[in-house]
């Protein structure tokens, strides 16, 4: 039987989000992670979740590595199921994207991380990659060099093997860097395009012509630059990605103060990212 437990981060969330929450509580074990400096819940449990305030934010992978290690206490989970707070599931998500999890594993034994069809809650739109083309599988999966941790769904078993998310990234390229973790070791991760889900990446967005900019808040670009500075000296990490990103974050530096509301805090938190990603 495969029981999935969800790992539910929160930060500043909204009253729909509190509601999701409690909604998805009632239902599933779990544990929710709060980096907000005062909690959302007067209790330690919610529903069927644990609940634990940071009271700061300790970015995204130390409270995911929080709910890890709650959850691996208890020996009744096999698959655990990563969702952020704007994201929203039905309620018998966690089953369906564990059980689909064990179908593709039934052929694919190597597999680490299984993520949904990620669409546009704006547009409707499926996110996809401008540089990679899907190559489905005969069992329907489809492969991904990396996968946006909301949604996604891990074996208790593979995360013991890969470790936990890494904390010194804060927030950005925690998810991707997990997955060239998980591939160095020899596993794959991909998406299955039998499960969607809505999900709105970034703040906003700015069209370039036929290309979409996700905009993202201005303090996040300091993580990014200084996340990318520090992953550019790892060798697991994919040279394509090295290339395209550092080639993204070379036209944003020039673009940003130009096009983009609020561009000038944007560029500012880009520069001290690659003052500290600089620093050995």
């Amino acid at each position: 039987m495969n029981t999935p437990a969800l790992i539910i981060v929160l930060y500043h969330p909204t009253s729909d989000d509190v509601e999701q929450v409690r909604r998805l509580a009632g239902q599933w074990p779990g544990c929710i992670v709060d980096n907000s400096e005062e909690p959302c819940f007067g209790t330690p449990e919610v529903g069927r979740m644990q609940y634990v305030c940071n009271g700061q934010n300790e970015g995204i992978a130390a409270a995911q590595a929080v709910g890890i290690r709650k959850m691996k206490e208890r020996k009744d989970i096999s698959h655990l199921v990563f969702l952020d707070q704007d994201t929203r599931i039905p309620t018998d998500y966690p089953q369906l994207i564990a059980d689909e999890y064990e179908r593709i594993k039934t052929s694919m034994p190597q597999l680490a991380l299984l993520g949904p069809t990620l669409r546009n809650l704006r547009s409707g739109e499926e996110y996809r990659s401008v540089v990679h083309r899907d190559h489905p599988t005969a069992d329907d999966f489809i492969p991904r060099r990396d996968v946006i941790s909301t949604g996604c769904c891990i074996g208790i078993d593979v995360l013991n093997d890969v470790g936990e998310p890494e904390k010194a990234l804060f927030i950005d390229y925690v998810d991707f860097e997990w997955c060239w973790r998980a591939k160095a070791k020899h596993y794959v991760c991909g998406i299955t395009p039998h499960i969607t889900i809505g999900h709105q990446v970034g703040q906003r967005e700015l069209k370039i012509g036929s290309y979409r900019v996700i905009i993202s808040r201005p303090g996040r670009y300091y993580y990014q630059y200084r996340n990318y500075l520090w992953l550019l000296r790892r060798r697991y990490v994919p040279l394509q990605w090295k290339v395209a990103t550092g080639i993204k974050q070379l036209a944003r530096l020039v673009y940003f103060p130009l096009l983009v509301r609020d561009g000038g805090r944007c560029w500012t938190y880009m520069w001290r990212g690659i003052r500290d990603g600089l620093r050995p």
